[in-house]
């Protein structure tokens, strides 16, 4: 081998290291060409990430805490530390402009706070002129959300976790329960991360998915989920797919 072809092949490598650092950070990749209405941010749970992604993406997701106390959400993922981010003020940054859609993850939806937490929310809704339709409310307790899906908001149960993992005696079980809760509660959709889309896809193939794909690696995304994530994507029933953003500053 010659230097100058050595030169080359060293020049080559170090561009393709360069595109594939360019291409994890890119907002959306291969896999979502021609779904680009469906790839919505995934924790959004600051106002610096806030700004940035609903300039770039049709919707975002965040985690929130409500406080009985006093009649407050906290946008927060415990157990991490609160920043002390209201939903109030969180909300007051949204672009009316672009009609962004908000998937909130309620953490702590329960008996005692639903119709507070319901009341807060339709207030907020109502001062900053959001469209509640706009807005998804998601829970792992099924049996509050009806009451937020009749004052017209989008509601979604969020599914025991990591299915393909288990039995074929337990995944039958969990399927039964979760047929009877649908079957109850009559959510808008079920939400659950897209490695057990091909089991919610054959058990709830009528029921509108909502999905989350956020793998850190680059090797991760292109060679074990890319087929995964275009399946779900064309799958007219899976309406969200929540990506990570790559975004150091805000990145609670």
């Amino acid at each position: 081998m010659t230097i100058g072809s050595f030169t080359k092949g060293v020049i080559i490598i170090i561009l393709l290291f360069i595109a594939v650092f360019f291409y994890h950070k890119a907002t959306f990749k291969i896999d979502h060409i021609g779904y680009s209405s469906k790839i919505w941010a995934h924790r959004v749970n600051s106002i610096e990430k806030l700004e940035h992604t609903q300039k770039n993406y049709a919707g975002i997701e965040l985690d929130v805490v409500f406080f009985d106390d006093t009649k407050t959400f906290d946008v927060n993922h415990p157990p991490a530390a609160s920043i002390e981010l209201k939903l109030e003020k969180y909300l007051s940054h949204i672009d009316l402009n672009k009609e962004l859609e908000i998937w909130l993850d309620f953490k702590n939806l329960n008996e005692k706070n639903a119709g507070n937490a319901l009341n807060h929310l339709e207030h907020l809704c109502k001062k900053y002129q959001i469209n509640k339709n706009t807005i998804i409310v998601e829970s792992q307790n099924a049996q509050f959300l009806p009451i937020y899906k009749e004052a017209g908001f989008k509601t979604s149960y969020y599914l025991p976790t990591f299915l393909h993992k288990l039995s074929s005696k337990d995944l039958s079980e969990i399927i039964d329960e979760i047929n009877l809760i649908i079957k109850n509660y009559s959510p808008t959709a079920i939400s659950t991360n897209s490695v057990d889309y091909d089991i919610i896809a054959k058990h709830f193939p009528e029921q509108t998915k909502y999905l989350w794909s956020i793998d850190k690696t680059f090797t991760t995304r292109m060679f074990k989920n890319f087929f995964q994530t275009r399946k779900a994507l064309k799958d007219p029933k899976v309406e969200v797919l929540l990506v990570r953003v790559n975004r150091k500053k805000g990145r609670r």
